[in-house]
């Protein structure tokens, strides 16, 4: 991703800028209180609602998901946390669960890895396992495993268009292709190639060129299913930059736009009359094949 600002000098990255534009905890002091207010809310949403809780799908304890089945025969929606693939938690996250749940839908809260413990391609190659185990369980939670959703907040975000990218049929010979019926990306980072020269997170990453190629979805070609961007219009201008970038280069719509912050953003996933609820909810609606 051309980005000028990033640059000093003789093609020399500008690691203040980056930095400022990158580190979302520097820039949002209050953020504690978010994930304390997230948590507390999720918590009393799981007194709600009926689910099955930390459904183990992989190898390791990190690959659980949380189902809350909604009406038989109805949509999926999986919800991939962010947290810079290296914090937070899906229970951290139930109660963006309740309106769904409430208008029918069966909503999915997916756990990955988290590095440094593993590799962001792990954390990939683990959502898409996640995402696979849930299609194959469908008739277990009630679903329709031909209208299945994702949606993805920051680091989900990218985890959201990375599962759009998956050539499934590769993955598992009896996935059809079409497996993610639409994507909707919420304030991700879809080219890595900042993050290489950023501290914070490089430093937990250890991302190279060749590495950084194969996990940044804006350097990969468009793929064959819906993708929806969204992000706040408060957030810095390398994050909105991100989600521009890639509907420019996928000629995707324009991305949505939320007044909202690079975490406040997730209060509108769950409210009924926000823009970004209706966005995920069309998404539900189409007609499955």
């Amino acid at each position: 991703m051309a980005d000028t600002k990033a640059q000093s000098g003789e093609n020399q990255p500008d690691v203040d800028w980056l930095e400022s534009q990158y580190n979302v905890r520097s820039y949002l002091p209050d953020h504690p209180k978010t994930f304390a207010r997230w948590a507390e809310q999720s918590r009393y949403a799981r007194f709600d609602l009926d689910g099955y809780w930390n459904q183990y799908f992989g190898e390791s304890e990190a690959e659980t998901v949380d189902v809350i089945p909604g009406k038989p025969g109805k949509p999926l929606l999986i919800f991939i946390h962010g947290g810079y693939w290296r914090s937070l938690d899906k229970f951290d996250f139930t109660y963006l669960a309740k309106p769904y749940v409430a208008r029918g839908y069966s909503v999915a809260l997916l756990n990955y890895g988290l590095i440094p413990r593993v590799t962001i391609e792990d954390s990939v190659r683990q959502t898409l396992r996640g995402i696979e185990w849930l299609y194959r369980q469908a008739d277990r939670f009630g679903f329709d495993a031909n209208q299945i959703v994702v949606c993805g907040h920051s680091a989900g975000g990218h985890l959201g268009v990375m599962s759009a990218l998956a050539f499934w049929p590769l993955w598992a010979s009896d996935l059809p292709q079409d497996l993610v019926k639409s994507v909707i990306a919420i304030s991700g980072i879809y080219d890595l190639s900042p993050l290489v020269h950023t501290p914070f997170i490089q430093k937990d990453l250890k991302l190279n060129q060749k590495r950084t190629r194969m996990v940044s979805p804006a350097l990969m070609p468009k793929p064959t299913i819906p993708v929806h961007l969204a992000f706040g219009t408060k957030e810095t201008d390398a994050f909105k930059e991100q989600s521009a970038y890639l509907a420019s280069h996928w000629g995707l719509n324009p991305p949505l736009q939320v007044n909202a912050d690079h975490l406040s953003i997730c209060d509108s996933i769950a409210d009924p009359n926000s823009e970004l609820f209706m966005l995920i909810q069309n998404q539900l609606l189409l007609p499955s094949h």
